[in-house]
C-alpha cells in the first residue's frame, strides 16, 4: 500500500471522543496553570520561567497534537488511511507519553548543562522516529 497525502476516505475522525476531550483538557489545564501565575504573580519572573522550562516542552507537544487532530478533523471528516494513522498516532497517546519526557529530559539536561551536552536535538530526533515508528503500526492497521 503506497502512502497518499491525507484526504477523504471511510474512516471517522472525529472530535467528539474522549481522547480529544482528555487531550483538549489537558492543555487547557497548562494554560490555566500559566494564567494563573501570571494573574497572581505577575512580577515574579522566576516563576514563569519555572513554568516554562517545566512546561515548555509539554505544551508544544500538546499544541501540536490539537491542531494536527483539529485539522485533520474539519478538512477530512472522513481520513483517508494516512489521515487515520496520524489521527490516531496523536489519540491514542502511546506517541505523546513517550516522546513528552524523552524531550523533556533531553532539553533539561542540555539547558542545565548552560549547553555543554547537546541533547535537545538528539531528544526530538528520537521523538520524531518514534512519531513515524507508531504511524506505521497504524498506517499498516488500515
Amino acid at each position: 500500500m503506497a502512502l497518499v497525502p491525507p484526504g477523504p476516505g471511510v474512516h471517522d475522525l472525529s472530535l467528539a471522543t474522549p481522547a480529544f476531550y482528555l487531550l483538549a483538557a489537558t492543555l487547557g489545564l497548562f494554560v490555566a496553570m500559566l494564567l494563573l501565575l501570571r494573574h497572581y504573580y505577575p512580577k515574579r519572573k522566576r516563576g514563569l520561567e519555572g513554568y516554562l522550562d517545566a512546561a515548555g516542552v509539554s505544551l508544544g507537544f500538546l499544541v501540536f497534537g490539537v491542531i494536527l487532530v483539529v485539522l485533520l478533523a474539519t478538512r477530512d471528516p472522513d481520513g483517508n488511511g494516512t489521515a487515520y494513522a496520524l489521527y490516531e498516532t496523536i489519540l491514542t497517546g502511546y506517541w505523546l507519553a513517550f516522546a513528552i519526557p524523552v524531550v523533556t529530559v533531553g532539553s533539561s539536561v542540555q539547558a542545565r548543562s548552560r549547553g555543554t551536552i547537546h541533547w535537545l536535538v538528539p531528544s526530538m530526533a528520537i521523538a520524531i522516529a518514534m512519531f513515524f515508528g507508531i504511524f506505521a503500526y497504524y498506517y499498516s492497521m488500515v
